[in-house]
């Protein structure tokens, strides 16, 4: 498997279809642990926690972002820890029946993969109605992903904590569903006897009443948001998001209806620069996704990633778009993009068009026939620039080009190969961020030349973090999954804020405990922001 795959999508991981229930089933649900229950499509084995005790297990997962963080920037980062959680296995010496390991382990997972994998997880996991913690983050994503009825069974079925206030709401909310009006009253009555929640009462009696009695509502819950998505439309306020989780805002963006671009591609692009925030997101997005003029559509994206790469968030567009990047044309036009173009292209893993890009980037784009028609089944076919107005082209300097070729390298795990020695001698002359790279790359057996250890001789000493040195020893203990939370850990600020001390024994780490493809994909990650 290509690193790349772990940087296109965590939904990889995932077990389609009926395939963990199978696994479930073979053995006896009553002594099933929370953490033997996995959704991995390729997780880290039976024995992830060996080498492990629930003490450092805890430790591992306490210092990660968690469901009411702001979540992760980095998608290598978030999915390695994706890939250690969505796993079950053993659990750690003295972690079997351990709540608080349990529930740290989908809190952060929620972090990490967001509401659907957390779901799926949960759907799976036995014993909710006496782990309230769990329960609670199953309900919350069920609510959220429109899973009514069976975030409400979980509510129904909770022996343990059930008259809290928040479980009082939750069965308001099922007795609302079921056109239980007055029940659901009652209980939303003794909620508020507890905790006063005036912004849910005002959400349920819009349901109950079937009019809305408020001017604004809020959604900072899975079941806020369950309210507000079957609350009479007529006159419903807009819902304010602002107090809500990260993952909560994911679900909502992601299941929001798009309005198709309904102005002339062209004239719209003119106009983009008087659009500011949503209204200017909005707007990239459709010029992005419309087919009617793809060569329009190469310029807001090329708009979009420069944006993407002065705001920090390359990698997050690059990923949300990349698919986009096989269907534009490359034409003079659009080639002022075609670095950033054939870096979103490897993001997703679609190497192929990250190479034509590349390869334009050299040579410059070629020559194409006119047309007065626009077929958007061939982006080619496009009005090129007549030959006698094109501008000499200029490629870009040759330690750029390295720099694409190493990441193609690394993409396809060629760090062996003797012409990816001089690409690595190459980018050991671009500085502190070159350095880094090929430190990380001779973690991974590319090769330790002269110059990178003089180098790192010479390196000025930088702070490293305090789980360097747990990780290194979890590695060496064969501990698989708490290795790969550490590293995550060590990668606070990204593969991008990591030092080339950092970055030699995080890839030898994960190789260590075969987990190459995503030490790869770290550093791909690395070298994609760099080159941006």
């Amino acid at each position: 498997m290509l690193p790349t795959n772990y940087l296109a999508s965590f939904a990889a991981l995932l077990i389609v279809g009926s395939a963990a229930a199978q696994d479930i089933e073979v053995r006896q649900l009553g002594a099933l642990d929370p953490l033997e229950v996995g959704v991995a499509q390729n997780g880290l084995g039976d024995n992830l926690w060996a080498g492990s005790t629930v003490q450092t297990a805890i430790n591992a997962l306490e210092n990660l972002p968690s469901s009411t963080s702001e979540g992760y920037t980095s998608p290598s980062r978030a999915n390695l820890v994706a890939l250690a959680l969505l796993s079950g296995g053993t659990p750690p010496q003295g972690g079997r029946g351990n709540s608080t390991l349990a529930t740290l382990r989908a809190d952060r997972l929620l972090a990490a993969s967001g509401a659907e994998a957390v779901y799926s997880l949960l759907e799976r996991t036995p014993g909710l109605d006496r782990t309230p913690q769990l329960a609670r983050l199953h309900a919350e994503t069920a609510f959220a992903l429109a899973a009514g009825d069976s975030g409400c069974r979980t509510t129904n079925a909770l022996v343990i904590g059930r008259d809290q206030p928040y479980w009082l709401r939750a069965r308001a909310f099922c007795h609302a569903l079921n056109g239980e009006d007055a029940a659901a009253e009652l209980s939303a009555d003794l909620a508020r006897a507890t905790t006063p929640d005036d912004n849910f009462d005002g959400l349920l009696y819009a349901i109950t009443i079937g009019s809305w009695t408020v001017d604004s509502v809020s959604a900072d819950t899975g079941l806020d948001w369950a309210l507000a998505a079957v609350s009479p439309a007529d006159g419903r306020p807009v819902v304010d998001l602002t107090g809500a989780p990260q993952w909560l805002a994911t679900v909502v963006e992601d299941n929001a209806v798009r309005p198709e671009l309904q102005a002339d591609p062209a004239l719209a692009l003119e106009g983009l620069s008087m659009q500011e925030g949503a209204a200017h997101e909005q707007l990239l997005e459709q010029l992005i996704r419309q087919d009617y003029d793809r060569l329009v559509a190469a310029q807001a994206l090329g708009r979009a990633l420069q944006d993407a790469d002065r705001d920090g968030e390359f990698m997050r567009v690059a990923r949300e778009y990349g698919r986009e990047i096989a269907t534009l044309p490359v034409a003079y036009e659009t080639i002022e993009f075609g670095g950033r173009f054939a870096l979103a292209a490897l993001s997703v893993g679609d190497l192929g068009t990250a190479r034509i890009w590349r390869e334009a980037l050299e040579n410059g784009p070629p020559v194409r026939r006119l047309t007065t028609q626009y077929d958007p089944t061939k982006p080619d076919t496009i009005m090129d620039t007549p030959s006698e107005d094109r501008p000499q082209w200029n490629p870009p300097a040759p330690a750029y080009l390295v720099g694409l070729d190493l990441a193609f390298a690394i993409a396809q795990d060629q760090l062996r190969r003797s012409s990816v020695a001089a690409l690595i001698q190459a980018r050991l002359e671009a500085g502190t961020a070159g350095l880094g790279d090929v430190a990380g790359l001779a973690g991974l057996g590319a090769g330790a030349p002269a110059d990178l250890r003089l180098a790192l001789f010479n390196a000025e000493v930088s702070n490293v973090s305090p789980a360097l040195a747990a990780m290194d020893a979890a590695a060496l203990a064969g501990a698989r999954a708490e290795t790969a939370l550490l590293v995550a850990q060590v990668l606070e600020n990204g593969p991008a804020g990591a030092s080339a001390l950092e970055l030699m024994r995080i890839t030898s780490a994960l190789d260590r405990v075969g987990l190459r493809d995503i030490a790869l994909s770290i550093m791909l990650e690395r070298l994609i922001v760099e080159l941006a």
